[in-house]
């Protein structure tokens, strides 16, 4: 199956990337050969770099660059205002109140590092809130780490979260796999300065859950 494409010029592409993909080759994770760098490439016949990545089981808006040029110009900026990294997501609880969480996370050698989550009720249910999150930073699980410390981990995730709850939801609305999708992006453009918002809808298997979550009496 294609790969759904959302922005395109002669410097950036942006997919849609399916859930249990991986966005490029990971030596840490996994040494297998199909990945979305490599899918993407042999769909539109051309050479492609790595620009940022998601978690194997988020979907949502990947960027990549066609040159090394676009990709140097634009980390320039990723850590800025200049660019907005946005995503949607169902926790466990019940949060009236946009917030933010800035504590430190570590990395994988273990030295703390800086992380700053901003949230956005959208929407609320019995035990569980349908939330919009930017991120300022981009540590690896962020979100899903800021939220399993303040004991209202991201649904569906078997490595942070609670077994109980994430069969819970399994079991009686359908929720096979984290529910996080990368929405939209928006970024000023290092070579024409405009300003670029790219944007997905949220996938037929996550809207699924929150349709049913709307109809539910649980």
């Amino acid at each position: 199956m294609a790969l759904e494409i959302l922005y395109d010029d002669e410097y950036y592409i942006a997919v849609n990337k399916p859930q249990h993909l991986l966005t490029h080759p990971y030596k840490a994770e996994t040494n297998e050969k199909e990945n979305l760098l490599f899918s993407l490439r042999d769909q539109i016949n051309t050479y492609l770099y790595p620009i940022h990545r998601l978690d194997r089981q988020t979907s949502g808006i990947v960027l990549f660059g066609k040159k090394p040029e676009s990709v140097s110009e634009i980390q320039e900026l990723w850590s800025t205002d200049l660019v907005r990294k946005f995503y949607k997501t169902l926790i466990h609880g019940d949060l009236q109140e946009s917030g933010e969480f800035k504590f430190d996370l570590l990395s994988q050698k273990k030295v703390p590092q800086n992380a700053h989550t901003l949230y956005s009720p959208q929407e609320n249910f019995n035990h569980c809130t349908y939330m919009q999150i930017e991120i300022k930073t981009g540590r690896r699980h962020q979100i899903r780490r800021h939220f399993s410390r303040r004991m209202q981990h991201v649904l569906g995730d078997r490595k942070y979260g609670k077994k109980r709850f994430n069969d819970f939801y399994l079991e009686s609305f359908g929720l096979e796999r984290l529910f996080l999708h990368a929405d939209r992006l928006v970024f000023q453009h290092p070579f024409t300065k405009a300003s670029i918002t790219i944007e997905s809808q949220l996938p037929k298997d996550l809207q699924i859950v929150l349709d049913k979550l709307r109809s539910s009496t649980l």
